[in-house]
């Protein structure tokens, strides 16, 4: 079986529903972000006080890692909000992986953090940057909308898309 990837906004669900899917398929699963801050030593505000691009750089190193590593079953990994915005990064996705969009609007997305998140470098242009990476995001081969929808579900929706599981 293909890795599969969640990719999506901050707050879109792309951790939860991670570990429900997962959890319904017997894999392993990796939030990407997690990985950064284990292989860097530090939060992610720390990196990105060098820049985004270092910490796109350090993304990218983790994403390659852990798609070159030799599993021992499937995996489920959660992107980064920002991982499909290096074209190195897209490739590595769309080459290795079964890539889902958890497409959510803003409006969600505002009510699930609230105004402001300091843990999130990014968060305070969020609308903005939403309405830049959605064409992004849309580049993924498959979609499941997450609106009101809670993770496990959005999971077994996800399962019978890729045709995984009839749950």
């Amino acid at each position: 079986m293909k890795a599969i990837s969640l990719t999506g906004f901050m707050g879109c669900g792309k951790s939860s529903t991670g570990r429900e899917l997962a959890e319904l398929l017997g894999a392993g699963f990796t939030d990407l972000d997690e990985l950064v801050v284990r292989r860097e030593g530090r939060s992610i505000p720390e990196i990105f006080r060098e820049g985004e691009a270092a910490f796109r750089k350090a993304e990218l190193e983790a994403l390659r890692e852990l798609l070159g590593r030799d599993s021992d079953g499937p995996e489920v990994i959660a992107l980064g909000g920002g991982t499909l915005t290096s074209e190195a990064a897209r490739s590595l996705v769309f080459g290795r992986t079964d890539c889902v969009w958890l497409r959510t609007r803003f409006e969600t997305v505002r009510a699930r953090l609230g105004e402001s998140d300091p843990s999130r470098p990014l968060f305070r242009d969020a609308g903005e940057l939403f309405a830049r990476r959605e064409p992004v995001y849309a580049g993924a081969p498959f979609v499941v909308d997450t609106d009101g929808i809670p993770p496990r579900e959005v999971a077994r929706r996800i399962a019978r898309l890729l045709g995984l599981a009839e749950v």
